[in-house]
């Protein structure tokens, strides 16, 4: 019965698709949609089954149909993307040790659509020729969908009841939602000053950015993350920098931090009352206990560092070799939709397992993990460099702000998990834009 439905819902949604995407700047807005929404209204609104969160799936097979088949069949070549051989060699790499294994060709594909799904995007994006204008007003779609985050998040708050984790927006996660504030942030102060929105409407939505769903959600890593983000994005340039707005945005982080630590009671930079020693494997205490206010932290904290000896325990990080290099082939160790229902955190697997980094390590071991960092290491140098010879303001603050995303993105991995949609998404499509850097020959 749940079969022939969805079967019928899917030859109903089919002609819209195809009226939707006639034109391919659609096509990218509706992948865009997506990506922000189609979890959220499957997953919490339960509107539509989880089945068709593969809808992304679908819109960029539709892409990749329109764009780089005809290319292949016609004629036999297509567009690398910025940093093209890169990519394709650390693709190789990693599929190296899925070969070894002999791990099935599905669950190879399962691994592929969990870590670098959207880097399919990024080569599909070189191929579509999008003009400059058609890349502007997608960013602007982006930061519409950021800019609702808080007010979506207040209403779940406020009119919902949810507390905690549960103060998301449509991104599913806190953890996420405080890596792509933190990003957003840095859009909204590159534009003050542009004449394009009102300054008072800007300071505004940085505000909400900053205390709606850190302080509400509990998201403890924005404070962490934010500052060393912002160093990283404005540092070479602090001094040409107006005092007044380093001062407002100062004081915007520090009533921010303190909003937090008064609601919650917890001191986020005084980890003097947590016990390193009681880090032990313990299922639903997180690893640890710890005296009253700071415990949530220390839950937090072990977890994480858990999962880094566990990698140890393992010989992920020297111990055997072949684990060392390769892991244990992509695709080994997925969880999926269904298996986090009934997942438990009670071994040193599931530790593992349950965190963004351990797992990637996990899948394409030590050394993979060490290609993907220097990759984006060489894309933010590049980025860096573009910024000083570029002169649209707009690519300009794009690719300086690639070298502070690609840093959240490699430090969010001890948090949360940036391989999902919304943040990879995000992340290879503010790498897109060096499609239109003039001297991209230097890639």
């Amino acid at each position: 019965m749940n079969i022939a439905f969805i079967f019928a819902l899917l030859i109903l949604i089919f002609p819209i698709f195809v009226l939707l995407i006639k034109e391919k700047d659609n096509a990218f807005l509706l992948l865009m949609s997506l990506v922000f929404l189609i979890s959220w209204i499957a997953d919490e609104l339960l509107l539509i089954p989880h089945f068709f969160t593969w809808s992304i799936e679908a819109i960029i097979l539709i892409l990749f149909i329109n764009f780089i088949l005809p290319k292949i069949v016609f004629f036999r070549k297509i567009e690398l993307p910025p940093f093209g051989k890169h990519i394709l060699f650390l693709l190789i790499y990693t599929l190296i040790g899925s070969f070894i294994y002999f791990i099935n060709l599905s669950d190879i594909l399962l691994g592929l659509r969990a870590f670098f799904k959207y880097i399919f995007l990024l080569i599909i994006f070189s191929n579509a020729n999008f003009s400059k204008q058609s890349y502007k007003k997608f960013f602007k779609y982006w930061l519409y969908f950021m800019s609702i985050q808080p007010f979506i998040a207040s209403f779940q708050y406020f009119i919902l009841g949810h507390t905690d984790d549960l103060i998301y927006g449509t991104l599913l996660s806190t953890g996420i939602a405080a890596v792509l504030l933190i990003i957003f942030i840095l859009c909204l102060i590159d534009l003050i000053n542009r004449e394009k929105v009102n300054n008072y409407i800007l300071y505004f939505l940085i505000f909400l950015s900053m205390t709606i769903i850190p302080i509400l959600g509990e998201a403890k890593a924005f404070f962490y993350f934010l500052p060393f983000v912002f160093i990283i994005r404005y540092g070479p340039n602090i001094l040409k920098i107006s005092y007044k707005n380093i001062l407002k945005f100062s004081f915007s982080f520090f009533l921010a931090l303190y909003l937090f630590q008064s609601f919650y009671n917890v001191n986020l930079f005084n980890i003097g009352e947590i016990n390193t020693s009681d880090f032990l494997f313990a299922q639903n205490k997180g690893g640890i206990e710890a005296f009253d206010s700071q415990q949530t932290l220390a839950v937090s904290l072990s977890e994480r560092f858990l999962s880094i000896t566990s990698l140890y325990d393992a010989g992920f990080l020297g111990g055997d070799l072949k684990r060392f290099f390769i892991g244990d082939g992509i695709g080994s160790h997925i969880l999926n939709y269904d298996s986090t229902e009934s997942f438990s955190l009670n071994t040193k697997e599931s530790f593992i397992q349950k965190f963004s980094l351990s797992n990637f390590i996990q899948n394409i071991g030590f050394i993979g993990f060490l290609f993907f960092c220097l990759l984006l290491f060489r894309i933010s140098y590049f980025s860096y460099k573009a910024s000083f010879n570029v002169d649209d303001k707009f690519f300009k603050s794009i690719y300086s702000i690639i070298p502070a995303f690609s840093f959240l993105f490699i430090i969010s991995m001890f948090y949360t998990n940036p391989f999902e949609d919304s943040i990879s998404f995000s992340f290879w499509f503010f790498i897109s834009s060096l499609i239109y850097y003039p001297k991209i020959n230097e890639l």
